[in-house]
């Protein structure tokens, strides 16, 4: 009787561990042979790495912890064109395609592509609503820099409008898809920065188990990722203190920079984008240090060696610290930061100036602030 007992637990445990993963298969006409493939949970912490190997790789990732979004990415080179963003959640995801990379990729498998899916097309609108922000901050930077208060109030006030489209349409597919997973991704991109947060937690409780469960929606409800909403609720308040160990070991504050406008980079050796802009941050680094402006890099990574070699290939001439927690350390955890690179721009008082402190946005800024 016991062993027939044991056999059945044994039976369902398989059972359950065998839903809890995601199997990723993807084959795709003209990848090149032997490149790397990483797909990066950002909000997740994770990264897993596979091979490409005649058009072809595959993934079986643990999603115990519920779903999430990911960016897969193809090669080291870092070009948008070779990855893809994507809601993944246990079951099954199939991507083929004749290339190049995932441009008119079909993608097939369990309920909840179909829903990933249905969020590009209606809500997304395969990326033309983030297009048109960025053109309408481009609009906005350039008017400023040649002090058109006009065309600069007109390309805020459509960059406003797209804003609100954003946040309609996706209360709009929740509302009509309360129990998709995927929809997680909406609540954290859209509705969190937009809604007090009462009234997205009061909107969360209507909604079904599985965007309940996510990965995404379960931590921001626990509070154990602060989600944009907390991010969002620093802008013009005191930054938080805190105290880290720069790579000599050696405690640095954040209240050693009081009396400079002071951005603060967190990053990681293992994110991509976050090196990227570094060529752009020593440049401006370069040109508003003798004015007043300080540089502070906190590291999400976990492994020292890898922030040190990561350190001494890029050489970054302003102060680094870590904690080497990864993600769950203290500090993004009181900032807010659910994906990297995140940067803020604090003034010679420690008050939070400007959130999302990155490209033409940044550069406007300091111009304006240190001539």
């Amino acid at each position: 009787m016991n062993r027939i007992f044991l056999g059945i637990a044994l039976m369902a445990a398989t059972s359950a561990s065998a839903q809890q993963k995601l199997e990723l298969d993807v084959k795709i006409k003209g990848l090149i042979n032997g490149d790397t493939v990483k797909l990066w949970g950002p909000l997740t912490n994770t990264i897993d790495t596979a091979y490409v190997k005649d058009d072809h790789f595959h993934f079986s990732v643990d999603m115990s912890k519920g779903g999430s979004t990911y960016i897969l990415q193809v090669g080291s080179r870092g070009l948008e064109t070779e990855g893809t963003f994507l809601y993944l959640e246990a079951g099954t995801m199939n991507i083929t395609g004749n290339g190049p990379y995932f441009k008119n990729a079909t993608y097939t498998g369990s309920p909840f592509v179909a829903d990933w899916m249905d969020i590009n097309n209606t809500v997304l609108k395969d990326d033309s609503l983030y297009l048109l922000k960025d053109a309408a901050e481009q609009r906005m930077a350039a008017a400023s820099q040649i002090g058109d208060q006009e065309a600069k109030d007109e390309a805020y006030a459509e960059y406003r409008r797209l804003q609100q489209q954003e946040l309609e349409a996706s209360l709009a597919w929740l509302r009509k898809h309360p129990n998709a997973g995927a929809g997680s991704y909406l609540i954290n991109a859209y509705l969190a920065p937009a809604m007090p947060k009462k009234d997205l937690i009061d909107f969360i409780q209507t909604l079904g188990p599985n965007v309940r469960n996510t990965y995404t929606v379960s931590k921001m409800l626990t509070g154990e990722i602060g989600g944009a909403g907390k991010m969002a609720g620093l802008l013009n308040q005191p930054a938080p203190g805190f105290r880290l160990n720069n790579a000599a070991g050696k405690p640095v504050t954040l209240a050693d920079f009081k009396g400079k406008y002071v951005l603060l980079d967190f990053w990681a050796s293992w994110c991509q984008p976050c090196r990227d802009q570094i060529p752009e941050l020593t440049a401006m680094y370069k040109q508003y240090k003798h004015k007043g402006l300080e540089i502070l890099s906190v590291s999400l990574d976990d492994k020292k060696e890898k922030w040190l070699k990561a350190l001494e290939e890029e050489q970054m001439p302003w102060p680094q610290v870590s904690d080497l927690k990864g993600a769950t350390g203290e500090v993004p955890a009181r900032y807010g930061v659910l994906a990297i690179p995140a940067c803020f721009l604090l003034d010679p008082s420690g008050n939070v100036i400007m959130l999302g402190a990155r490209g033409e946005r940044l550069k406007e800024k300091l111009s304006e602030l240190l001539q």
